[in-house]
């Protein structure tokens, strides 16, 4: 076997040796192993990669079996070599290990010797371990190279295709239901707080967009994002989107009416839905921890953040008043002061101001009592 730095592994540290205390270079062995296929009939020698599981297993039978024995003629490569299952000089046949050793195992499992497809055997595990590769998605060109054969025709024999898994995918396929991807913000689990973020597309700028309601897949707005308080942009959005302290996740979530007037091409009932959704009020946020917009706030929410009281909910208020001011000094250069844009805006700063005054009322009252 060789490790990860590609040096040759004699011993794999196995936990039971951990937890007996061992130095410590073989506390920390390798997390990848490769082990070393002879040339057979259709390619020269090769490595093929491990998992710990099978180099625990390695090392366990060395353990067990004689040492000290002599290397043995390989006839295909006309070379002296250390075969792993060889026992007083003498290499352990393929009879014994289908006939005697794979049905005691199977009997000590408490499963039986024998599947649908037959007598299960050494070169089965083969065949299973492909189909399995295959089914969770890996191509039949990068089967055939990890199996050392030189094209995908012979590997078909060997990866099978799952006759459930077509009919699932076949069904998912034919459903009406899209992917949704998002992340999971480790920074914010590792706190304990929500830490699902979900990717809802790109503004006009081409800066990614997310969403860190929790439950998405409630909100009717879904791709319409009206940027209530718990819509991600900016910085915070491309540092999810880097994926440096994320874990990426998809989930399958029906489409709304919208989306399937769209998949269908109704763009009558599309024009519909949309004005059907201007009477929706966008979700509330159910969690100050969750406000990354504070300007997407209603006025409800910021008035239940003022009773609040705390020093994350004066925060939260102050940056939203500074945004209001913002879009304020905005829409002053393009309107005249008389202009129904203008003066909501006013009247908006106008009630943050005094939300932000009286929250910060009581929290003197609080620290002073």
């Amino acid at each position: 076997m060789l490790g990860e730095e590609g040096l040759p592994v004699e011993r794999v540290t196995m936990n039971a040796d951990r937890e007996l205390g061992q130095d410590e270079a073989e506390s920390n062995p390798p997390k990848i192993y490769y082990l070393q296929i002879p040339s057979g009939k259709n390619r020269g020698p090769f490595w093929i990669w491990l998992p710990d599981y099978t180099a625990d297993a390695i090392t366990a039978w060395k353990r067990e079996r004689p040492s000290q024995q002599r290397k043995l003629l390989d006839r295909k490569d006309r070379e002296e070599v250390d075969y792993l299952f060889c026992f007083q000089d003498l290499r352990v046949g393929a009879s014994f290990i289908n006939g005697s050793v794979i049905p005691v195992l199977c009997k000590r499992a408490g499963v039986s010797i024998e599947d649908a497809k037959g007598k299960i055997t050494g070169h089965r595990g083969r065949s299973a371990r492909l189909t399995l590769l295959r089914k969770n998605g890996v191509s039949l060109d990068d089967l055939a190279e990890y199996a050392g054969h030189v094209n995908t025709r012979t590997i078909r024999r060997y990866a099978r295709q799952d006759p459930i898994q077509l009919h699932q995918t076949i069904q998912a396929a034919d459903d009406l239901s899209r992917i949704i991807e998002g992340v999971v913000d480790m920074q914010a689990a590792a706190q304990g707080l929500p830490a699902l973020r979900w990717f809802i597309g790109y503004d006009a700028d081409g800066e990614p967009m997310f969403c860190g309601n929790q439950v998405y897949v409630t909100c009717e707005h879904r791709l319409d994002c009206k940027r209530c308080g718990m819509f991600i942009g900016g910085e915070k959005a491309r540092l999810l989107q880097e994926g440096a302290n994320t874990l990426p996740i998809t989930s399958k979530v029906p489409m709304t009416p919208i989306e399937k007037c769209v998949v269908n091409g109704d763009q009558e009932g599309v024009e519909a839905c949309w004005a059907a959704l201007r009477s929706v009020p966008t979700p509330q946020t159910p969690d100050v921890r969750l406000i990354f917009h504070p300007e997407g706030l209603s006025n409800l929410e910021l008035e239940k953040l003022a009773e609040l009281a705390t020093g994350d909910a004066l925060d939260t208020l102050r940056q939203a008043l500074a945004a209001h001011e913002k879009q304020l000094e905005e829409a002053m250069q393009h309107k005249t002061g008389r202009s129904a844009v203008v003066g909501a805006q006013k009247k908006r700063v106008r009630f943050i101001q005094e939300l932000l005054a009286g929250c910060e009322r009581k929290r003197h009252e609080q620290e002073s009592g």
